[in-house]
């Protein structure tokens, strides 16, 4: 392929809602949880910052379901085995903290397997609409078959200083700004695979533990009920599924040439409308 300024995301994904089914463990919505909120030791948990979490964990064999509960504090996407499993939270407030519920068996193996997440906090910069304590993440399994990946001490964490705020304030617009700011990224310093499961993680930090566990709405617990108080994620998970480009209907910005997608070509591209309706691109190319 042909190098160039201009280039066209050539993977995308279609969004869709399906609701979320996964059931509960009810103890979860009774008592403490065993996961702990987690982040970095040496980084201010309340500035602007990026963060990458890893666990390892072994299977004897593939298990025919492995739940998970997983949420943070701004945002965060969580990747298995290098596969991107979701992302969150819904927005909610500190009292209605919402996690979001996720059956992982299907990126898992037999062996080892990595689980990773991708934690922002916006800091001063954060949209209007979003509430925040500090930086932290959590994720617990649903019973003592997924316990093995409850965040705690054991998970790495690497803060990717790579990432600066771009901040945007009403003089850019020339109006009313509610929106987060932008991200600069240095791709020198960027840690390419860090959420597969080959990457070397051996000299990143063991995370801290926050005081404050993981706790339910409704769950009587001094130092968690101070914190974030956890509810089931109430709106349905958006479906990110891969799409080929097959079709290109119109296209604004760029001509693509009469063997587009194939072959080599330039990749940028503002809107594509495949089989008359607008998909939304991601930064993926393949």
């Amino acid at each position: 392929m042909r190098i160039c300024n201009l280039f066209i995301f050539a993977i995308f994904f279609t969004t869709t809602l399906f609701p979320q089914s996964i059931p509960i463990n009810p103890t979860l919505l009774e008592k403490t949880w065993q996961a702990q909120w987690i982040y970095h030791p040496t980084v201010s948990p309340t500035d602007y910052g990026v963060y990458h979490f890893r666990k390892q964990f072994t299977l004897d064999s593939l298990p025919d379901k492995f739940i998970i509960h997983v949420s943070a504090d701004n945002r965060y996407r969580l990747f298995a085995n290098g596969t991107p499993v979701c992302f969150g939270p819904t927005r909610g407030d500190i009292l209605n903290w919402q996690f979001e519920s996720v059956d992982i068996a299907p990126f898992l193996s037999a062996g080892k397997n990595i689980l990773a997440a991708v934690v922002w906090n916006f800091g001063v910069h954060k949209p209007v609409v979003q509430l925040s304590i500090r930086t932290a993440f959590i994720l617990q399994g649903d019973t003592n078959a997924e316990s093995t990946v409850n965040t705690n001490r054991r998970w790495k964490v690497l803060h990717n200083t790579a990432y600066s705020p771009v901040p945007v304030d009403y003089t850019m617009v020339q109006g009313y700004y509610v929106a987060g700011p932008g991200d600069r990224v240095d791709g020198a310093a960027y840690p390419g695979g860090w959420e597969q499961p080959e990457f070397d993680d051996g000299n990143w930090d063991n995370a801290a533990a926050i005081n404050n566990p993981g706790v339910s709405r409704g769950v009587y617990n001094y130092a968690g009920n101070s914190a974030w108080n956890l509810v089931p994620r109430n709106i349905p998970i958006m479906d990110e599924s891969r799409q080929k480009i097959s079709t290109v209907v119109r296209t604004d910005g760029i001509s693509t040439g009469k063997n587009f997608p194939a072959g080599s070509y330039c990749r940028r591209i503002w809107k594509v409308f495949l089989y008359g309706t607008i998909t939304k691109s991601s930064s993926e190319a393949e």
